[in-house]
C-alpha cells in the first residue's frame, strides 16, 4: 500500500489449512477477491502487471503512474482490504493478512 493508503501491490501464496487443493472455502474467496481486484484495476485503465505463476499464487503490482483512479482506486483498495479481514476473522486459522506501506 502506498503511504496515502492506495493499493500498489499484493502477494498472496499458499492454500489455506490442510483441505486439498480446490476444497477450502477459504482460500477459494481470497482467491476471488485478489483476481477480481486485479481484473476490475486492468478493465478501469489502470497500469497493472503480475498474475497467478502457478496454483496457490498470485502477484499484483499497481503502478504509481496510474493516480488518474486514484478516488476509484481507494474504494477498490478498501474493499479488498475489508473483504480479506472479514474472511481472516471467520477462518483465522487459515488465513495471515500483513499489510506493508510502500515508497510511491
Amino acid at each position: 500500500m502506498s503511504p496515502d493508503g492506495l493499493l500498489r501491490r499484493f502477494e498472496a501464496e499458499g492454500h489455506a489449512g490442510v483441505k486439498a487443493a480446490g476444497s477450502n472455502i477459504a482460500c477459494a474467496a481470497v482467491s476471488v477477491l485478489l483476481r477480481t481486484a486485479g481484473r476490475v484495476c486492468a478493465q478501469q485503465g489502470l497500469a497493472v502487471e503480475g498474475g497467478a505463476g502457478r496454483p496457490g499464487e498470485m502477484r499484483l503490482v499497481v503502478s504509481p503512474e496510474s493516480d488518474t483512479g486514484s478516488g476509484w482506486l481507494r474504494g477498490v483498495t478498501d474493499f479488498l482490504l475489508r473483504g480479506v479481514n472479514d474472511l481472516k476473522d471467520e477462518f483465522p486459522q487459515e488465513i495471515v493478512l500483513r499489510v506493508e506501506m510502500t515508497e510511491g
